[in-house]
C-alpha cells in the first residue's frame, strides 16, 4: 500500500481510490492502520455523519466560490477527523503522501455515494474516499460469523450452516496438533496472515495467544517476523495458503535459506483447492521451492504420517522446512498417541514389483493404490511408493526401484511443469536410469472453479487416466 501511495501524487494527476472499511480483512483486522482508521470511524463527530456528510456534498456542488468550498470541506473534515496536535491538526495519513482525503461516509447510502462521486470526479488531483460499510450486510448468518462468510463450500441458506464431516480436516489436525506441541514447547509459536479460521489456528489462539500471532494479510512481513523469531531461538510455525506463500518467496531465498534459519513452513491448500478457482489452488509450491539450496520439503499420505511430519518439522534445526497439505479432508487415519520421528529423505516402499512402479505424492497416493489394483488386474507387477519427500528425495529407493520395472509412473497434486515428476526425472538422468517416466499432475494452465471431482476427471488425474498413460508407454 505504501508503494503505491508513495506514487501516485508524484505521477497522477487524476485518481480516485475508495477505501472499503468494514473492520474486516479475512479475519478481523489488526494492527495500527486498523487502529488508525477505526479512530476516524469513532470519532464523535461521526455521530450524525449522514446528515453533515450529505450537507458536504450539497455545498461542495453548489455554485459557492472556491475559497467557500474549501472552507466548507475543511470544516467538514475538523469535524469528523481525530485532532492532532501542531500545524497539521487538519490532515491525515493520505494527505501526507499527497492524496486528498474525503469521509468517512455511509458506504450504504447509494444517493450519498452517486453524489459523492459526482463530485469527486471534477477534481484534478488524486484523491481518497473513505466508506465504511459493514461486511455480510442483509444477510443474518454473515453477519453473525464474518470470517466463516469469507469463504465456504455449501451451505443451508436460511441459517448458514455448513455439512458436518465425520472427521477432522488437515486443517484442524495442524492446529490441534501444533497447539499441544506448544503447550509443551514454550518455544513453538504460531503466526498467520489474517487466517486463523482458514488454517484452523483459531485454537492456538485462544489457548495460547501469548504466542500467537496475526500480522494481517501481509505474508512477506510474516516471513521476515518469523525469521526474526528463529534468530532468537524461537520455534516459528508459519501458516499460510500456498498460493500466497509465493508472495513470501523473497524472505524465504535471503534470509531463511542463506541463513539456515528454522522456520516452519505450513501450506495449507497445497493442490487443488475445489470452488476457490485459479487465485487459491496452491498448485505452484513445489516448483517456486524446488530449486531453493538446503530446504526440505514433504507431504504426508494420510493424518498419521501428517502428524509424524509435524512433529520431525518441530524438532529440525539445520533451515527451512516445509509442509504442503491439502484443503478439506484425508482418508480418515488416525493419528497414533505418540508422534515419531522420520527420517529426511527416507521414503516408504508399499509393495515391490518388476513392470510398473506408482509413486503417489501426498493425497494422490489413493489415486496410485486404486491405479494399481487396475494395472495388478491386467496382470502386471506393480510396485507402490509413498516418496513423503519432495526435498530431499530418497535417492536410493527411486533408483533401485526404476532400475527394476519398466515404467516409472509419479502422480502428485501439483502442476507437471516443475512439479515433484520432474525431480524424479532429473535424478534419474542424473543417474544415468534411462526408465521412463509417466506423469501425473495438473496441466501448464491456470485451471478453473469446480469440485475436485470433476477436475480430476476433466484433466486426467484419476486411476483410470493412471492406467491409460502407464499402458501407453508400456505398448511403445
Amino acid at each position: 500500500m505504501f508503494e503505491a501511495l508513495n506514487n501516485i501524487a508524484a505521477h497522477t494527476k487524476r485518481l480516485i481510490t475508495v477505501l472499503n472499511d468494514n473492520e474486516w480483512s479475512i479475519d478481523k483486522n489488526v494492527g495500527a492502520i486498523a487502529k488508525y482508521f477505526n479512530s476516524i470511524a469513532t470519532h464523535p463527530g461521526y455521530a450524525n455523519l449522514h446528515e453533515k456528510a450529505s450537507k458536504f456534498v450539497e455545498f461542495m456542488l453548489g455554485d459557492g466560490a472556491r475559497k467557500l468550498a474549501e472552507r466548507v470541506e475543511n470544516s467538514a473534515k475538523g469535524l469528523l477527523l481525530p485532532q492532532s496536535e501542531g500545524p497539521h491538526n487538519r490532515s491525515t495519513l493520505f494527505e501526507e503522501f499527497g492524496i486528498r482525503y474525503y469521509g468517512p461516509i455511509d458506504g450504504h447510502d447509494l444517493p450519498l455515494l452517486i453524489q459523492t462521486f459526482e463530485f469527486l470526479k471534477t477534481q484534478n488531483e488524486p484523491v481518497i474516499l473513505h466508506i465504511l460499510t459493514e461486511k455480510g450486510r442483509g444477510y443474518k448468518p454473515a453477519l453473525e460469523d464474518p470470517s466463516k462468510f469469507h469463504g465456504l463450500g455449501k451451505y443451508n441458506i436460511e441459517t448458514g450452516e455448513t455439512q458436518a464431516t465425520d472427521k477432522p480436516t488437515y486443517s484442524q489436525v495442524f492446529a490441534r496438533t501444533v497447539t499441544d506441541f506448544a503447550k509443551e514447547d514454550k518455544k513453538i509459536v504460531a503466526i498467520t496472515a489474517a487466517m486463523p479460521g482458514g488454517t484452523g489456528l483459531m485454537c492456538f489462539k485462544k489457548e495460547i495467544p501469548e504466542r500467537y500471532f496475526d500480522v494481517g494479510i501481509a505474508e512477506e512481513h510474516a516471513a521476515l517476523f518469523a525469521c526474526g523469531l528463529a534468530v532468537q531461538g524461537l520455534r516459528p510455525f508459519l501458516t499460510i495458503y500456498s498460493t500466497f506463500m509465493q508472495r513470501a518467496i523473497d524472505m524465504i531465498i535471503h534470509d531463511m535459506a542463506i541463513q539456515h534459519l528454522p522456520v516452519r513452513l505450513c501450506m495449507d491448500r497445497g493442490g487443488l483447492s475445489g470452488d476457490d478457482g485459479p487465485t487459491h489452488h496452491g498448485l505452484f509450491d513445489i516448483a517456486y521451492l524446488r530449486g531453493i539450496p538446503g530446504l526440505v520439503h514433504m507431504q504426508p499420505k494420510d493424518e498419521d504420517e501428517f502428524v509424524d511430519m509435524l512433529w520431525t518439522m518441530a524438532n529440525y534445526e539445520k533451515g527451512p522446512i516445509a509442509i504442503r497439505y491439502p484443503r478439506g479432508n484425508g482418508p480418515g487415519v488416525t493419528p497414533k498417541a505418540q508422534p515419531r520421528l522420520l527420517e529426511i529423505g527416507k521414503g516408504e516402499l508399499i509393495s515391490d514389483g518388476t513392470d510398473v512402479a506408482l509413486i503417489g505424492l501426498g493425497d494422490m497416493f489413493t489415486t496410485a493404490q486404486a491405479a494399481k489394483k487396475l494395472l495388478e488386474a491386467k496382470g502386471l507387477s506393480v510396485a507402490l511408493i509413498n516418496p513423503r519427500w519432495i526435498k530431499p528425495l530418497d535417492a536410493t529407493l527411486i533408483e533401485d526401484i526404476a532400475k527394476k520395472v519398466k515404467v516409472v509412473c509419479t502422480l502428485e497434486d501439483h502442476i507437471l511443469m516443475n512439479g515433484f515428476g520432474c525431480g524424479v526425472i532429473e535424478h534419474l538422468s542424473t543417474a544415468g536410469i534411462t526408465t521412463p517416466v509417466v506423469r501425473v499432475g495438473w496441466p501448464d494452465a491456470f485451471v478453473e472453479h469446480g469440485t475436485p471431482a470433476i477436475l480430476r476427471q476433466k484433466h486426467g488425474l484419476t486411476a483410470e487416466a493412471t492406467v491409460e498413460k502407464v499402458l501407453a508407454q508400456l505398448a511403445i
